[in-house]
C-alpha cells in the first residue's frame, strides 16, 4: 500500500496492511529466489525428513545407551558389595562362625554369580552394539545433512544483503532503504540539517542502514560503545576464633567461624551496543526538546494511563508556573492526555511545536505511546532543531539483517518459515523506530530542501567503511597485549583509484592484576586484612589500515574468487584478509604497506573479471 493511504497514522496503517503485507512479501521473494537457485523442494523435504528420522533414531538409541550404562555401573557397585557380603561371611566363619556368617556367604556368592553374568553376558554385549549402532547413526545423521546442505546451498548462494530491502521495497512506500550509505548523503545531513553528533573516539559503526521518508534522509546506526565506569569488586576470608561460655558445670569452650567480605570499587570499561535513527527535515526549524519513554508497562489498562496523566498534569501545571514567574514561553496543550504521554516539557519554541503536533499528530503519537504490541512505548525521541533522534529498547534488542543468518538451516520448510518471520520481525522493529516521524503530518509534507554536494572524492562514507572493518576479522587489529573487546575507528586517508584508505584505530585495555587490603572489623573483636583482587585497565592503541572499494559482484562470485589460493599468492599478501559486506569490498593493508594506483588497477581487474564470470 502507498504510504498516502495511510493517512499519517502510522499505527492502523502497520495492523491493517503491513502486519500481513510483509509476510506476503516476504513469502513471495523466497518462493522466487527458491525458484532462481533452482532447488528440487521435493527432494529436501524427503533428504530432511529421513534426517531428522535418523537424528531421532540416534537420540532413542543414545538414551537406550544411557539406561544400560546406568544399569553396568549398578551391577558394578552391586558385585562390589556382594564381594564384601561374601568377605564378611568368610570372615565370620573364620571365628564363631554361625548361620548369620553362612547367609552372609551364600547370599554375597549368588548376588556376585548373577551380577556377573548379566553384566557379561547381558548389558556389555548390548552396550557394545549400541555403542557400534552409535558410531553408524552419526555417520548416517552426518551424511544426510551434508546432503541436505548440498541441497540448499545455492538458495544461500542467491540469497543477498539486499534481499530486505528490495522486499521493503515491494511491502511499503512510506519510507525507502538505500543499498549502501552514500558519502553525499552523509555529508546532506551535515551540511543540510546540521547534523552533528557524530559517534566519538569511543563509539564505532558496527551497522548502518540509510534510506529516506518522504525524501527526507535518515541514518540508522548500531554502535559498539565503551564506556569507563566504577566496578566493585569483592573479597573474603574466613577467620575463626574460640570464647568460653557458660559458667560452672557448664563452661566450655567453642569454636566461632565468620567469613568477612570487604568491597573496592574502581573504574572499569563496560561495553555494550547502542541504536538510534537520526532523521533531518526541515519542519519546525528551530525547535528542540526531548521526551523519554512515558513508563507505561505492557500490561497497563486506561487507569494505568489515566493515572499516569493525573500526576503529569502536577508537572505541567508546576511547569506552567515557573514559567509565568520567569516570563518564559511554555504554554500547556489543551491536549493533557498527549502532554502527560509525549511529556516534552523542555521544548524551547511553543509556535513551532504546535506546527508539528496538530491535533492529528497528537492523536498518532498518544495512539503510538499507549499502544501494546508489538513494543509498547520504549522510545526516546530527540528533535535537535532539523535533526530528529529516535532510539527504542527494541532496536538495541533485534538484530540487523544479514544474508548469513539461515545458514546451517537443513530443511526448506523450516528456513522458509525461519526466513518470513525474521523478515517480520527485523521489518516490524525497523518501522517502529521510524514512527515517531511516520506520526507527524507536517514530515511527510515537508520535502527535502536544495542541495547541491560538492562533488566528492571518495568512494565510501566512514560510516560504512567502519561498519565494514568491525566484520573482518579482529585480530588483525587489536593490539596483542589487549584483555577487552576493541573499539575500532576508522579516518580516511585518500583515495587511490577506485578505492579508498583508511587507518583503523583499535582501542582496547590490558588487565593487569592488583590487590588492594582492606581491613574488617570481625566478631572476634579484632581487625582483619581481608585481600580484595582486581583490575587496573591500562590503554591500548594499535593502528592498521585498510582498502575498501564498491563492489557490484555476487556472493558466489567473491566467495570462487576467494577460493583461488594460487591467484593470491601471486598477488599481495594482503588479499588474504579480503571480506565482502553489503556493496563493498575491503582488505586489510599489511603494516607500512603503501597501496598504489597500480595496485589497485591490477585488483579492479581481478574484481571484474570474476564478476564478469558470476553473472
Amino acid at each position: 500500500m502507498a504510504a498516502k493511504d495511510m493517512e499519517f497514522d502510522p499505527v492502523d496503517y502497520y495492523r491493517i496492511t503491513l502486519k500481513d503485507g510483509i509476510r506476503k512479501n516476504a513469502e513471495d521473494y523466497f518462493d522466487a529466489l527458491t525458484k532462481k537457485a533452482g532447488i528440487d523442494v521435493e527432494a529436501n523435504i524427503a533428504s530432511a525428513t529421513k534426517l531428522e528420522q535418523a537424528i531421532q533414531a540416534d537420540q532413542a538409541n543414545e538414551n537406550r545407551l544411557s539406561r544400560y550404562r546406568f544399569l553396568q555401573g549398578f551391577l558394578i557397585v552391586l558385585a562390589i558389595g556382594a564381594v564384601i557380603a561374601a568377605g564378611i561371611g568368610i570372615f565370620l566363619l573364620t571365628g564363631e562362625g554361625g548361620l548369620g556368617a553362612i547367609l552372609a556367604l551364600v547370599i554375597g556368592l549368588v548376588v556376585l554369580a548373577i551380577s556377573l553374568l548379566l553384566l557379561f553376558l547381558l548389558v556389555r554385549p548390548k552396550i557394545k552394539a549400541m555403542k557400534e549402532k552409535d558410531a553408524e547413526n552419526n555417520r548416517t545423521v552426518a551424511k544426510l545433512k551434508a546432503e541436505c546442505l548440498s541441497q540448499l546451498y545455492p538458495l544461500h548462494m542467491a540469497m543477498s544483503d539486499k534481499d530486505f530491502n528490495e522486499i521493503v521495497r515491494r511491502t511499503t512506500d512510506a519510507f525507502q532503504l538505500d543499498d549502501e550509505l552514500k558519502p553525499e548523503k552523509l555529508l546532506m545531513l551535515k551540511k543540510l540539517y546540521g547534523y552533528c553528533q557524530d559517534p566519538t573516539e569511543n563509539e564505532s559503526v558496527f551497522t548502518c542502514i540509510s534510506g529516506d521518508v518522504s525524501t527526507n534522509p535518515f541514518v540508522r546506526l548500531r554502535l559498539f560503545t565503551s564506556k569507563i565506569q566504577d566496578k566493585v569488586y569483592t573479597g573474603t576470608r574466613v577467620i575463626t576464633w574460640t570464647e568460653v561460655v557458660g559458667s560452672g558445670k557448664d563452661r566450655h569452650v567453642v569454636t566461632r567461624t565468620q567469613t568477612l567480605t570487604a568491597h573496592v570499587t574502581k573504574p572499569a570499561p563496560f561495553y555494550n551496543y547502542a541504536t538510534f535513527v537520526v532523521y533531518g527535515n526541515q519542519a519546525a526549524p528551530d525547535l528542540t526538546f526531548h521526551r523519554m519513554p512515558s513508563g507505561l508497562e505492557r500490561e497497563h489498562d486506561e487507569k494505568d494511563i489515566q493515572r499516569l496523566v493525573k500526576d503529569r498534569e502536577k508537572d505541567l501545571e508546576r511547569k506552567n508556573e515557573e514559567s509565568i514567574k520567569k516570563g518564559g514561553s511554555f504554554q500547556p496543550l489543551a491536549n493533557t492526555e498527549f502532554e502527560g504521554l509525549f511529556g516534552a516539557f523542555d521544548r524551547d519554541n511553543e509556535v513551532q511545536y504546535r506546527l508539528l503536533f496538530t491535533p492529528l499528530a497528537q492523536q498518532n503519537m498518544c495512539e503510538l505511546i499507549t499502544m501494546k504490541e508489538p513494543f509498547g512505548d520504549d522510545f526516546s525521541f530527540f528533535k535537535l532543531k532539523k535533526i530528529n533522534i529516535v532510539s527504542s529498547r527494541h532496536g538495541r534488542e533485534i538484530p540487523d539483517y544479514r544474508d548469513d543468518m539461515f545458514i546451517g538451516a537443513v530443511d526448506i520448510r523450516k528456513l522458509k518459515q525461519t526466513y518470513i518471520e525474521t523478515i517480520a520481525t527485523i521489518f516490524e522493529s525497523l518501522f517502529f523506530e521510524l514512527a515517531p516521524v511516520l506520526a507527524i503530518p507536517l514530515y511527510q509534507q515537508t520535502d527535502a530542501g536544495e542541495y547541491d554536494p560538492v562533488k566528492e572524492t571518495r568512494n565510501v562514507s566512514t560510516y560504512e567503511a567502519e561498519s565494514l572493518v568491525n566484520h573482518m576479522d579482529g585480530r588483525g587489529f587489536i593490539h596483542p597485549e589487549a584483555s577487552t573487546p576493541q573499539v575500532l575507528k576508522v579516518h580516511f586517508l585518500e583515495s587511490v583509484g577506485q578505492s579508498d584508505v583508511f587507518s583503523v584505530e583499535s582501542s582496547s585495555y590490558k588487565a593487569k592484576q592488583q590487590v588492594e587490603h582492606v581491613y574488617v572489623f570481625g566478631g572476634d573483636g579484632r581487625s582483619h586484612d581481608v585481600p580484595v583482587i582486581w583490575y587496573d585497565y591500562l590503554p591500548l592503541k594499535r593502528t592498521s589500515s585498510v582498502a575498501i572499494r564498491n563492489y557490484g559482484g555476487t556472493k558466489d562470485a567473491f566467495g570462487k574468487l576467494m577460493d583461488e589460493k594460487e591467484l593470491f599468492e601471486q598477488e599481495k599478501e594482503f588479499y588474504a584478509s579480503a571480506i565482502r559486506n553489503k556493496n563493498f569490498v575491503g582488505f586489510r593493508l599489511k603494516d607500512g604497506y603503501n597501496y598504489s594506483e597500480e595496485e589497485d588497477s591490477r585488483l579492479t581487474g581481478l574484481l571484474e573479471r570474476d564478476q564478469r564470470r558470476g553473472d
